[in-house]
């Protein structure tokens, strides 16, 4: 891992936008699914180490409350719900992004949703698409906020020194 290696997990990725974010300088992507076959202490083990969180407006996103203090999440599109995990990261003390409303044009659904149980239309329940080259400046926008964080640096830092610790130890022995 590079000392300014920037994890980033997704709840839900389309796979054009993943390879939008394939060739960002020392930046690691990882899609996980957390669904009810992964245990709940494994789902908080990985955000625990996510630096951006990403994904669209619904429960999933509740796991910004287990980020590190520096981390960023991105909501990609609200569903007509602002304030609600903008107030939650708000109260966790890590940075928010959304899609900017001057751009709003480029997330599009090619139906409308409708919720599985009672049938309602719902912005929730669609698919949406996202412009790829405003998903990637988006991000872009995350990973130096998150580079540029004062604990994300010391945390580095400190993790550098653990593992120049660690290989003189190791070469100790090997003598």
């Amino acid at each position: 891992m590079y000392l300014w290696d920037v994890r980033i997990a997704q709840i839900f990725i389309f796979s054009v936008l993943l390879r939008s974010l394939g060739h960002l300088p020392n930046v690691t992507v990882r899609v996980v699914d957390y669904n009810e076959r992964v245990p709940f202490l494994t789902q908080l083990n990985t955000t625990s180490k996510t630096d951006i969180f990403i994904g669209m407006h619904g429960a999933g996103l509740t796991h910004l409350l287990f980020l590190p203090d520096w981390a960023a999440v991105f909501e990609v599109y609200n569903c007509g719900d602002p304030g609600c995990y903008s107030d939650l990261a708000r109260l966790r003390g890590v940075k928010y992004f959304t899609w900017p409303e001057s751009k709003i044009h480029l997330i599009r659904s090619d139906e409308e949703g409708n919720h599985p149980q009672s049938g309602e239309k719902h912005l929730k329940f669609a698919n949406y698409h996202v412009d790829p080259t405003e998903f990637r400046e988006q991000v872009k926008q995350m990973v130096e906020h998150v580079r540029n964080h004062p604990k994300f640096i010391s945390s580095r830092r400190i993790q550098k020194r653990k593992q120049k610790e660690m290989e003189a130890e190791r070469q100790k022995r090997e003598l």
